[in-house]
């Protein structure tokens, strides 16, 4: 239960906010942008350009560079070292029969098998970097990547100049969050293998995570030099541009990963963050985020951003779709329920504007900007009970907000 402290109005801020005959604007908070007054919209939705989890398997993979070394029907031509036990020709004895078994089956596909074969080979000659990089490389696919690792190190150190190995077993650190030993080994492969074009990307992508926006857009430039056909690249340079406040740069990559790949959503909700956040662009932030949630659905953040601009055009039928969009990912998402309030305030639509505000309100009990709309939808209902709770509450957690209350409503 929310405490509240005695509150004595003086008489004539009741007299003000009680004989009101017109219908109060609700607060719509926004980026900064907006002549309406907010509190901080912007940092409300969150950036849709690259996804949230913390969780790098749950980030979208290069799709022009594939996360494995793309010649995966190869082997490096030092892959088995020599040793001294004899070799016969009884396939029970001899690992090269079991390796060429397992590389059968692994361009077959069918990687469970291949494993089999590939540890069969090891066991008779434990010097076969090759059969433990194509293990590592399934561990990876499989997203095992912790068994990944122990396999690719062994690979690395039995293959000391296949820069493939390096980038796989970056690739399982990057996986694990183990960025530092990630970075190491693709800067091993990318020493070996100086046009690298998937490590460079994947050390940009590193270090936009890391928030070093400049030594990510040093890689990804890097990266797009040796494969200037590289829209993940591009994307994620904008994204690197973008925090660097290089808002123009930034667009021109985006345009740039969507000119290459025309169904690249993630492109398309970058350049909307661009839009919205930094050059408050609003209707050019409407477009692209709708074709970048047609293309890949299921941001809450993104719903919720498009719902902003909707509301910062007066576009109020069409902001309530997203919002709800929004909420049904994003359930506890108490800043989408004091928007669509907003909404469906500005559309005269007020008990139901109460009912967003006030579940925004039991989501997140302190949140001012939510107490301040629902007032001002009370006072649209002429119900002088749900207004006076309002205006106590703000006094205690937001005393600025109550006496812009009072101002508001006293014009």
């Amino acid at each position: 239960m929310l405490f509240r402290i005695p509150f004595k109005p003086a008489p004539l801020t009741a007299v003000l906010i009680f004989s009101l005959t017109v219908v109060a604007h609700a607060q719509h908070e926004s980026t900064g942008g907006s002549n309406k007054e907010m509190m901080g919209g912007g940092a409300i939705g969150g950036s849709t350009s690259r996804p949230t989890s913390p969780k790098p398997a749950t980030r979208p993979a290069s799709t022009t560079v594939k996360k494995r070394p793309t010649a995966t029907t190869t082997t490096p031509t030092t892959t088995t070292t020599t040793t001294k036990r004899p070799v016969t020709t009884t396939p029970a004895n001899n690992a090269d029969y079991y390796f060429k078994q397992g590389e059968s089956l692994y361009n077959a596909k069918k990687y469970s098998e291949a494993m089999d074969a590939y540890e069969r080979a090891v066991q008779l000659n434990p010097s076969m970097g090759n059969a433990y990089y194509r293990m590592g490389w399934i561990n990876n696919d499989i997203e095992e990547y912790d068994e990944a690792v122990p396999l690719l190190t062994r690979a690395t150190s039995l293959l000391p100049t296949y820069a493939a190995a390096y980038f796989e077993l970056g690739y399982a650190y990057k996986k694990l969050n183990r960025y530092p030993e990630a970075l190491a080994a693709y800067t091993k492969s990318t020493q070996l293998k100086n046009d690298y074009a998937g490590a460079y990307y994947d050390m940009g992508w590193i270090q936009n995570d890391q928030k070093n926006y400049d030594d990510a857009a040093n890689n990804l430039r890097l990266a797009l030099r040796y494969q200037p056909n590289y829209p993940d690249a591009h994307a994620e340079l904008g994204y690197a541009l973008r925090y660097l406040g290089r808002y123009s740069e930034a667009v021109e990559e985006y345009q740039a990963a969507i000119s290459q790949k025309s169904d690249m959503g993630l492109a398309y909700l970058g350049l909307g963050d661009v839009y919205y956040y930094n050059t408050k662009e609003y209707k050019l932030a409407v477009s692209a985020y709708k074709e970048g949630l047609r293309l890949r659905p299921g941001s809450a953040f993104a719903n919720y951003n498009l719902a902003w601009c909707y509301n910062d055009m007066e576009q109020y039928n069409d902001a309530i779709p997203a919002l709800r969009e929004a909420i049904r990912i994003k359930p506890e998402y108490p800043e989408a329920y004091n928007e669509m309030g907003y909404a469906l305030h500005q559309l005269s639509r007020f008990p139901e504007a109460v009912q967003a505000y006030q579940v925004a309100i039991r989501q997140k009990p302190d949140y001012a900007s939510a107490h301040y709309n629902l007032a001002l939808s009370y006072v649209a209902m002429r119900n002088r009970v749900g207004a006076m709770e309002e205006y106590r509450i703000l006094q205690r957690i937001d005393p600025a907000r109550a006496t812009k209350l009072q101002n508001q409503l006293a014009r």
